[in-house]
């Protein structure tokens, strides 16, 4: 039995998970570092390393609506 619904083709609900991603990783944001700071201890053969990174990040208010 066939639904009477139309359903997105998979290339189509492909090409929209893809857009998702793209938008994202193109995101309007802006991140500047502010702070970094490493803490290192080496004990014989094994060094443990921390990093910390503080950083300051401000979205651009977002126009589109979808």
């Amino acid at each position: 039995m066939m639904s009477a619904e139309h359903k997105k083709p998979l290339m189509r609900c492909l090409g929209e998970f893809v857009g998702h991603i793209v938008r994202a990783v193109k995101s309007d944001t802006n991140s500047q570092e502010v702070n970094r700071t490493i803490e290192e201890k080496t004990d014989g053969n094994v060094t443990l390393r921390r990093t910390t990174i503080d950083e300051i990040e401000i979205k651009q208010e977002d126009t589109k609506s979808d």
